[in-house]
């Protein structure tokens, strides 16, 4: 029996508010950041030159030196292996098609030179081995407040090129996830909750990204978001609003921490506070996987009454499903046979990643550079069928929506990158596919690291060094974590 009836379908995301124009502060300051943006691309620091020829651009668009600034912008893309990010610089320049390059600029015949190669370019792309080093800092590892522009700036200077932050405590690697089973005899102390950034949508426990951002753009250093949208920093204490955890065993649920994201009022407050988010002007968001593999037997009235809708099967015989899956939990490939339970996580599964998809498509309708990445757990690579039934993960058509992964799970010693390598193999060589004429940014692999044993004072040594000598065309972000503890079975 369902618990309740309530309508399926998606209510329309709250808009995006716009970005606010970036006051000119005079030509003293323009000419500083563009020393800073042409420094960073001179020394091949291409990861900061796109961030400080983008501020460059933002803030003064009708520069005498824009359209070098659109060139070198270009470039940056290029040695970064983002040929989509590249293409359309050089198409700016280019200037509409038929146009005489001396009608443009001296830039523009170039321009039109590199979007021919790259178009017709096959194999490895252009800079491949290129990509962030990054540090992932949780709360517990912020710098007091008063210290972080030193902070960014040793961070800056051992060739950190992004930082990725807790957006809240319950989204950390390094914090063990509450527990969200049955609840226990005698209740657990509440752990301090809330939002690391300025939003609407729930308690905020300190703006935290008003701080970093602006600094660590200063240097051209990214910041990424990490959000767990399972457990996200929001004032909704409604039970609808959360899933429930099926116990075949005793043919009862119980309550489970988790939001339901299938539910449409869950997914308007997780927009909304998304775009909260967004305004911090974070260059991109990682969204944690699920810490339990309990993904099969997470249910919500809402979900089933879609289910059977769309799949025209009774909820009863998922529930009659699940409790025959128990006598075979730890032999996935037994399950085969079982179309019910097959349809069942793959039919959820195809939900999630498509609310995931348009929350993608909502944010980067607003930032179309930002970066939107998964979190997988390793076997969605090496077990495809039991990450599903599992976690609800399916990697491959994740990638084909255009999500970077980030390979979860505790941060591993350099020594492993190399051992799990094929399974990203052939990643950032895809052809590029266009939507409505524009190429778009293609998936690339992410991977978390355990820092150097030899650092000290608090900053860590040779990260920028380690993390070219273990990059790969494939694995092209490497993620360093500082005494972390596994955050995913």
């Amino acid at each position: 029996m369902l618990l309740m009836a309530f309508g399926a379908g998606c209510a329309g995301s709250p808009p995006v508010p716009a970005a606010q124009p970036v006051e000119n502060p005079g030509i003293e300051a323009e000419t500083r950041l563009w020393y800073q943006a042409s420094t960073a691309f001179s020394d091949g620091r291409y990861s900061a030159a796109i961030h400080l020829y983008e501020r460059y651009l933002t803030t003064y668009p009708k520069s005498r030196r824009a359209k070098e600034a659109h060139w070198e912008l270009g470039q940056s893309y290029e040695q970064m292996g983002e040929v989509a990010g590249a293409l359309k610089e050089y198409r700016i320049l280019a200037g509409p098609e038929g146009a005489p390059a001396s009608a443009q600029s001296a830039y523009a015949e170039r321009a039109l030179h590199r979007m021919e190669a790259l178009r017709n370019q096959s194999g490895a792309q252009a800079g491949a081995r290129s990509g962030h080093t990054a540090l992932y800092v949780s709360f517990s590892n912020l710098p007091p407040m008063a210290q972080v522009e030193t902070w960014v700036r040793q961070l800056s200077a051992q060739g950190v090129s992004a930082i990725l932050m807790d957006a809240s405590l319950e989204s950390s690697f390094t914090r063990p996830p509450a527990p969200t089973g049955p609840p226990p005899g005698s209740p657990l102390p509440k752990l301090p909750g809330g939002a690391l950034f300025s939003t609407s949508q729930g308690p905020v426990m300190t703006d935290w990204f008003s701080v970093m951002v602006p600094q660590a753009h200063e240097l051209g250093i990214s910041v990424f978001a990490v959000i767990d949208l399972f457990h996200a920093p929001l004032s909704d204490h409604r039970q609808e609003s959360r899933m429930l955890l099926y116990d075949p065993t005793r043919r009862k649920v119980h309550p489970w921490s988790q939001f339901d994201l299938l539910a449409p009022p869950v997914q308007q407050q997780v927009a909304q506070l998304l775009a909260d988010l967004l305004k911090s002007g974070v260059d991109g968001m990682v969204f944690r996987a699920r810490a339990e593999n309990s993904f099969a037997y997470e249910v919500s009235d809402a979900a089933l009454r879609q289910f059977e809708a769309q799949v025209r099967q009774p909820a009863s015989e998922v529930a009659q499903a699940l409790r025959e899956r128990m006598s075979v939990r730890q032999d996935a490939g037994a399950l085969a046979s079982d179309k019910t339970l097959w349809r069942w996580v793959g039919w959820k599964s195809r939900q999630e990643l498509d609310v995931l998809a348009r929350l993608k498509k909502y944010l980067q309708k607003a930032v179309p550079r930002l970066r939107m990445v998964l979190e997988i757990h390793p076997e969605a690579l090496s077990n495809p069928t039991s990450a599903l039934v599992n976690y609800g993960e399916d990697a491959a058509e994740a990638r084909r929506r255009g999500f970077d992964l980030l390979l979860g799970g505790p941060s591993r010693e350099a020594s492993e990158v190399r051992n799990f390598g094929g399974s990203f193999k052939g990643w950032s060589r895809d052809v590029i596919q266009s939507e409505k004429g524009e190429p778009q940014t293609l998936p690339q692999g992410w991977v978390l690291l355990r820092t150097p044993a030899e650092h000290g004072g608090g900053m860590f040594t040779g990260l920028a060094q380690q993390a070219d000598e273990l990059r790969t065309p494939d694995i092209r972000h490497l993620v360093f974590v500082p005494d972390a503890l596994p955050a995913i079975p």
